[in-house]
C-alpha cells in the first residue's frame, strides 16, 4: 500500500472514531443539559419563595413550612423554569395577598386570581358646570420614565387649561382608574393636593415610608419619582374637591384616592373602591422575569391604614354620582 493510501485510510479511521466519540458525547451532553435545567428550575423556585418569605406583607401570617412542602411537591418533577409556574401559582395563593403576580420574560402573567371582584358598570359622564373644574385620571400602565413624565405633564396642563378666577371647586374622577403606575398620577394631580406628605407605605413589621408631592414631583421618601418640568399652581388654593370612585378604582388608583384622604374640604362620592389598596415591589429574578410582590399596606397622611375597600362619604348609584358631587360642591 502506498504512503498516500495509508494516510487516507488513517484519516478515514480517525474521522470515524471521532464521530463515534462525538455521538457518545452528545448523549451525555443531553443528560447534563436536562439535569442542569432541572437544577435551574428548582433554584428559581427557591429564589421566589425566599423573596416571598423575606418581603411579603403577609409574611408573619403564612405557615411557611406547609407552603414550602406543598410547593416543593408540585415542582418535584419539573424539567425547566416554565414548568414551575403551577407551583408558583399555588405559592401566590398561599401567601394570600390578592395582589401579587409574576411577569415572565415572554410576557406571560402568572398569578392566582384575586378573590376580590372589582367590576362595575359606569356612566362616565362629564360635567359642564360653571365654577367647577373637572379632571379624569384613568389607569397608567406604562413604567417608561419619559412616558410617565408626559402623562403627568398632560394632567397638569389640563388643570391649568380649566383654571380661572371663577373656578372654586374641582371634581377628580377616578371611577375608571384600575391602577398601574401611581407616580404620574400623583405628579399630575399635584396642584390639587394640600401639603407634601400624602400617604405612607407600611410593611409587615410596621416600618413606614412616606410618599407625596412637591413642586412638580411625586415623591417616595423625599426622592422624586416623576417630575413635571413646569409645575402649575392653582389660582385659588385649597378649593372644594369631590373625588369620584367606583368598584373599578383599584391598586394605584386607590393610592391616588388615599392621597386626598384627610385633606381639607374634600368629599368622596360613588361606591367604595376595589379593595387592593396595598403596594407592590418589583423584584427582578435570575431569568429576568419580574415578581410584583405585595410588600406594604397603603396608609393616608395621618397613617391610617387601608388595605381594603376605601369608603366614600356619600354612596350613590353610577347614574347619580356626578350630580351628587356637583350638588355638594355648589352648596
Amino acid at each position: 500500500m502506498s504512503a498516500v493510501k495509508k494516510l487516507l485510510s488513517f484519516i478515514i479511521l480517525l474521522t470515524s472514531f471521532l464521530l463515534l466519540l462525538s455521538c457518545g458525547g452528545s448523549d451525555n451532553s443531553g443528560d447534563d443539559l436536562s439535569l442542569a435545567q432541572q437544577r435551574m428550575a428548582q433554584a428559581y423556585l427557591s429564589e421566589i419563595i425566599t423573596i416571598m418569605r423575606n418581603n411579603a406583607l403577609t409574611r408573619n401570617e403564612v405557615n411557611w413550612s406547609n407552603l414550602e412542602s406543598e410547593v416543593s411537591q408540585l415542582a418535584a418533577n419539573v424539567g425547566a423554569i416554565k414548568d414551575t409556574y403551577p407551583a408558583i401559582t399555588r405559592a401566590l395563593e398561599l401567601i394570600n395577598t390578592n395582589h401579587s403576580f409574576l411577569n415572565s420574560p415572554s410576557g406571560a402573567l402568572i398569578t392566582y386570581p384575586s378573590t376580590i371582584r372589582c367590576e362595575q358598570n359606569l356612566a362616565l359622564d362629564t360635567p359642564e358646570e360653571p365654577g367647577i373644574g373637572y379632571v379624569r385620571v384613568d389607569a397608567v400602565m406604562s413604567r417608561d420614565a419619559a412616558e410617565a413624565k408626559q402623562i403627568a405633564t398632560t394632567i397638569q396642563q389640563e388643570i391649568a387649561k380649566q383654571d380661572s378666577q371663577g373656578v372654586t371647586a374641582w371634581i377628580v374622577d377616578l371611577r375608571n382608574n384600575q391602577g398601574g403606575n401611581m407616580w404620574p398620577m400623583i405628579a399630575g394631580l399635584g396642584p390639587l393636593f394640600e401639603g407634601t406628605t400624602l400617604g405612607y407605605f407600611i410593611d409587615a413589621d410596621e416600618n413606614s415610608t412616606w410618599w407625596g408631592y412637591n413642586n412638580g414631583s411625586s415623591l417616595l421618601g423625599g426622592s422624586p419619582v416623576v417630575t413635571v418640568d413646569q409645575p402649575y399652581s392653582l389660582i385659588t388654593p385649597l378649593p372644594k374637591i369631590a373625588v369620584l370612585t367606583s368598584k373599578r378604582t383599584a391598586s394605584s388608583g386607590e393610592a391616588t384616592v388615599i392621597a386626598f384622604k384627610k385633606q381639607f374640604n374634600v368629599q368622596f362620592f360613588g361606591t367604595d373602591s376595589c379593595g387592593l389598596s396595598t403596594a407592590n415591589t418589583n423584584f427582578t429574578l435570575s431569568d429576568n422575569s419580574a415578581l410584583f410582590l405585595t410588600t406594604a399596606v397603603i396608609a393616608d397622611r395621618e397613617q391610617q391604614k387601608y388595605g381594603v375597600r376605601i369608603p366614600v362619604d356619600e354612596a350613590t348609584s353610577s347614574e347619580q354620582t356626578l350630580a351628587s358631587a356637583i350638588a355638594w360642591l355648589q352648596n
